[in-house]
């Protein structure tokens, strides 16, 4: 009895011991180089078509559609079309004092208390264009969409 004993505490010791947390080496992140993405010519000729730009940073986004991010007349935008080359939308960011003046009057009539912080102009394939501004009225932010002929929806 004795025996069975002293071999249940050395059992229970040894293996105590041996699932016992080790001090691992510290772990270092690897940074992954970032590779230039080259576009298909297909895509890069009618981004040209429509854009000119010749410095544009190419991605590709989680649809497959190839990206496009360039700055135009202090105007960042980002174009987007399909692996064939086709258009599908464009998508301009403007600070509050360069939005068009359409769009700024139209919200000025609106919302007379309103302070306008940002804006983007949507392009899409499938709709007319728009603009998608943020505003603060009264203390509640609000994202107003105009569109070309200025109409305005909440």
């Amino acid at each position: 009895m004795k025996k069975l004993v002293l071999i249940i505490c050395v059992a229970f010791i040894s293996s105590g011991t041996t699932f016992a947390q080790k001090k691992s080496a510290k772990k270092t992140k690897k940074v992954v180089a970032k590779k230039e993405v080259v576009a298909p010519v297909a895509v890069k000729d009618a981004f040209q078509q429509n854009f000119a730009v010749t410095d544009a940073k190419w991605s590709k986004n989680y649809s497959g559609h190839w990206v496009a991010n360039f700055t135009k007349e202090d105007v960042k935008t980002t174009a987007e079309y399909d692996a064939d080359g086709k258009w599908v939308a464009t998508r301009s960011t403007y600070a509050a004092d360069r939005l068009p003046e359409m769009v700024s009057s139209t919200l000025r009539s609106k919302y007379p208390t309103a302070t306008i912080k940002d804006g983007w102009k949507i392009e899409r394939s499938d709709v007319a264009a728009y603009y998608k501004v943020n505003i603060q009225d009264n203390g509640v932010e609000k994202s107003v969409l105009v569109n070309e002929g200025g109409t305005v929806s909440e």
